[in-house]
């Protein structure tokens, strides 16, 4: 157990040594025998994990530490369990996975950055890895119960912190976690909002503390985006969980009032911060008129025109590469190939950043044939995730997959506005959300409602059973996932 802990622990410390802001390295090496701790019990394994989610480095290329903790979490696991045996690796979302790979990989024909955007694609065989794994691992008994809990712990200490940065500061706050704490929040937002409509009594008074606490955080982010795909998915949400209601044990006029005293108190709050701080604040800038001057020093303080400046760099880049793209992973390294605009505008606010749209990001870096298959991943998933928590109709693991399918959710609408879910922490989110919901399905299994590998995606469902659960909602925070 030691040589295994070893073998974990003095790789990454080297790699920690070597990148990275050296406070933060610091803190972190000082943190690593806690690895040891995880091989002795794997839900420690599995909370530092979660908490490498919330540490802000890449040790190299766009790979994050919390990619890094995968095979850590592994061996804790192995370790804790006495091993597993592959047979038990299986998950709907597997093919999928392995259908969008078949349809990036031509784009590397184009690339101009072969070794670097391949040394990136490592995360598309981690990001499967990392949902399979999680599939056998938290299908044991509370382990996505356990998992949610934690997560909604850390993302309200950071919470927290970033409050106390934004009051003191004024300046945009993400805590100690970066900016990928957007959204890390905006998903911990949702979770506590439909736990928050799906408990009743003194456990409703304290998740709506809890959701106020985290929409305060969330202002001070600043960032407007992510205020747009969190009402989105909100508004959504609260009109599914209307839809299920009988399934979920909740009285629909009930809900229904308390959605309209939520909408005035989100208002309220937003109005609230307005009046204090006024438009600056909120980051709502008024329109730059760019005169040559500007362009010559690189001086563009408005988020919109320096978006286009990486945009139009992409265009240039696809309409060059139309049909299997620049290669996967390749625009932050090769962007400067298809650049049209003025060197010191290009260096300040294109080079060696990716494209902040996924959608788009991908249709550039993969072409018309990588996107197609891209957008049927995206419906396979969706429907297998849908079949998942329509199965669990009935079932005590019902709210959980309920609220998992609608974190899915978040992260593909959340497409619109960022390409992070594609590498960093944001890819082992996606991989872990995906996780949760294969073991659920593995969960199901005893009862012979599980939604196979091979399953075809039909595209018209059955209508969903109006059974009425008579399993009372869970005491627990961590039941909501």
């Amino acid at each position: 157990m030691v040589f295994a802990a070893l073998l974990t622990i003095l790789p990454l410390t080297l790699l920690l040594g070597d990148f990275g802001e050296k406070t933060t390295t610091k803190v972190l090496v000082m943190g690593l025998p806690m690895l040891m701790i995880g091989f002795l019990n794997f839900r420690i394994a599995l909370a530092l994990f979660l908490f490498s989610l919330f540490v802000d480095i890449n040790p190299a290329l766009l790979i994050s530490l919390a990619f890094l903790m995968i095979p850590y979490l592994i061996a804790a696991f192995s370790t804790t369990n006495g091993g597993f045996s592959p047979k038990e690796f299986s998950s709907p979302f597997t093919a999928p996975a392995l259908l969008l790979i078949a349809f990036v990989l031509p784009s590397f024909m184009n690339s101009k950055a072969v070794t670097l955007a391949g040394l990136n694609m490592l995360m598309l065989p981690g990001f499967i890895m990392l949902f399979l794994f999680l599939g056998v691992a938290l299908k044991q008994k509370e382990g996505v119960s356990y998992l949610a809990k934690v997560y909604v712990t850390i993302v309200s200490l950071n919470a927290l912190y970033a409050i106390f940065q934004g009051v003191t500061s004024g300046t945009r706050a993400y805590g100690f976690a970066g900016i990928m704490f957007v959204d890390i929040l905006g998903i911990g937002i949702l979770i506590v909002f439909l736990l928050l409509l799906m408990n009743k009594g003194e456990k409703k008074v304290l998740y709506a503390a809890l959701f106020g606490f985290l929409v305060i955080a969330m202002i001070f982010n600043k960032t407007r985006n992510v205020w747009i795909n969190v009402l989105l998915v909100l508004f959504l949400s609260f009109i599914h969980t209307a839809i299920q209601s009988n399934n979920l044990n909740i009285n629909r006029k009930k809900l229904v009032r308390f959605g309209v005293v939520l909408a005035l108190f989100l208002g309220l709050t937003g109005g609230a911060f307005l009046a204090i701080y006024g438009t600056k604040f909120l980051r709502l800038e008024e329109k730059q008129k760019l005169t040559s001057e500007k362009l010559e020093v690189a001086d563009v303080n408005n988020s919109f025109v320096t978006r286009f400046f990486i945009w139009s760099t992409g265009y240039n880049a696809f309409i060059a590469n139309p049909v299997f793209g620049m290669g996967m992973y390749s625009y932050a390294y090769t962007s400067s190939f298809y650049n049209q605009l003025p060197k010191n505008i290009y260096k300040k606010y294109v080079s060696g950043l990716t494209l902040h749209q996924g959608y788009y990001s991908m249709l550039v870096e993969t072409g018309i044939f990588g996107f197609t298959g891209f957008i049927i991943f995206l419906v396979m998933i969706f429907r297998r995730s849908k079949k998942i928590y329509k199965k669990a109709i009935g079932t005590p693991h019902f709210q959980s997959a309920f609220i998992a399918f609608w974190c899915l959710i978040y992260v593909i609408t959340s497409l619109m506005f960022t390409d992070a879910w594609f590498w960093g922490r944001g890819i082992v989110m996606f991989g872990t959300i995906l996780g949760v919901l294969t073991a659920i399905n593995s969960q199901l299994k005893d009862q012979n409602l599980v939604v196979a590998e091979s399953e075809p995606d039909l595209p018209n469902l059955p209508d969903e059973p109006n059974f009425q659960n008579d399993l009372d909602v869970p005491d627990e925070t961590d039941s909501g996932k």
